[in-house]
């Protein structure tokens, strides 16, 4: 048990298994700010689809884990899809801007099957709108607006 918990985490590609304690009572709840998510590199050029390229564009979303077979093969062009684990609670991005020398563009991203997440709280499971830690209604609305993920660009 001792061997196992000292892991933490298991790479069980692709994806990741996390261990955590258990107590009497054991409630699964999920206190957790990382999660794995595929994202798509929508309209990126081909010459940028080699494997170190790809994980290192995709780093400025998380740290990535796998590229998608179908993306690895070049068999479907009009995204590249990377395994990323991110932490919910940091800011997202819907762009990230791509620079070599001369020449720089946005590539847009595209989060798939993202989890609900709570800023108020760090838990996976529901929005702001449902926190209980913070009052009800227009506060709420309120509050989720001030969180939420802005429609921005991250350089790498």
């Amino acid at each position: 048990m001792r061997k196992i918990w000292a892991l933490w985490v298991i790479n069980l590609n692709p994806g990741l298994l996390r261990f955590s304690k258990w107590t009497k009572d054991f409630i699964q709840i999920t206190k957790s700010k990382l999660t794995q998510i595929w994202i798509r590199l929508i309209d990126l050029p081909q010459e940028y689809w080699r494997s170190m390229t790809l994980l290192e564009i995709a780093s400025a979303i998380g740290t990535p884990l796998v590229i998608d077979e179908n993306t690895r093969n070049r068999l479907f062009g009009h995204y590249a899809r990377v395994l990323v684990d991110i932490d919910l609670s940091e800011r997202t991005f819907n762009h990230i801007l791509v620079e070599r020398e001369g020449f720089a563009f946005n590539v847009e991203v595209v989060y798939e099957k993202q989890p609900l997440f709570c800023k108020i709280c760090n838990k996976i499971g529901h929005k702001i709108h449902h926190c209980n830690k913070i009052g009800t209604g227009q506060e709420n609305i309120s509050n989720e607006a001030k969180y939420k993920s802005e429609n921005s660009v991250k350089k790498i």
